[in-house]
């Protein structure tokens, strides 16, 4: 009789530990039998701090040499339990789970991602996924905005992709203060504000991971531009909890959003106005 728990973690090793802001702390963990792999772009493990508690996390890269890496924010007990633990302790971890971006379903099509906030951390596996395999792909926008300049993460890849000239990279902030990528990269505004000025049409696959609040009005950016329900994606990845359908946490509209989803075409978020709500009806 197989008697192995779905809650059982796989013990993993903290390989680095990299300050990206003062409460965001990127964390790479060794794979060592390959278990993570398969990730997908949208998807999200369970992190289990021994003694401590379990919370989900959204994968920011694919397996890298062995690797996981995740962006962590210091939150609650179980973050702050890891934000004290240091270079080869271990934690465990389980997955992957959920449903991630369509990667498939873009391919040959132009893509736009748009993140917002802490939204960057699972965009940022789609954008460098997408990247690795770029002859697959037409056109590619990058859309991220945030409060506060001074909260930029990924600092130094932002810089690598804006020297690229096979994404076209639109970086926001409601408030510019500190240290700034490159002259004239950062510009003052919203998501939404970048979503106008970019070349986004009906012809998109559109991505989007971000608060809540944000959704509403990207959505209605992009239905000025004609982009149908069918061609936007959004991650509902806070919603998580247990991850395989059992706590209840994420029941949704009678779908259990650690399984359908995180990740969903608008058109199946239609009749779910607790998610978004945009003008014309309930989204």
């Amino acid at each position: 009789m197989n008697l192995k728990s779905p809650f059982l973690p796989q013990k993993s090793v903290i390989r680095s530990v990299v300050p990206m802001t003062h409460d965001n702390y990127l964390f790479e963990f060794r794979d060592s039998v390959g278990h993570f792999a398969s990730c997908k772009p949208g998807q999200f493990v369970e992190l289990w701090v021994p003694g401590v508690g379990e919370a989900p996390i959204s994968v920011c890269s694919g397996s890298i040499d062995g690797n996981l890496q995740l962006l962590i924010r210091k939150v609650g007990r179980v973050t702050s339990a890891l934000f004290d633990m240091q270079e080869g302790d271990w934690v465990g971890l389980r997955g992957p789970y959920g449903q991630g971006f369509p990667v498939e379903k873009y391919k040959g099509k132009d893509v736009c991602m748009v993140a917002g906030g802490l939204g960057v951390a699972p965009m940022r596996s789609l954008w460098q996924y997408i990247l690795d395999h770029r002859e697959d792909y037409g056109n590619l926008i990058l859309i991220y905005g945030m409060r506060h300049s001074i909260d930029l993460l990924f600092r130094a890849e932002f810089k690598q992709l804006l020297r690229r000239h096979d994404i076209d990279v639109f970086i926001a902030a409601e408030e510019i203060v500190g240290p700034d990528l490159p002259p004239m990269s950062v510009q003052l505004g919203r998501v939404t504000d970048m979503v106008r000025l970019s070349a986004v049409d009906a012809g998109y696959e559109v991505a989007i991971c971000g608060p809540p609040v944000m959704y509403k009005y990207v959505v209605q950016e992009l239905e000025k531009k004609s982009v149908p329900d069918s061609r936007i994606w959004l991650s509902l990845e806070r919603h998580m909890k247990c991850g395989i359908g059992k706590c209840g946490h994420c029941f949704i509209g009678g779908e259990f959003t650690c399984k359908e989803g995180p990740v969903f075409q608008l058109s199946e978020l239609r009749m779910l106005p607790e998610v978004i709500e945009c003008e014309g009806g309930a989204h």
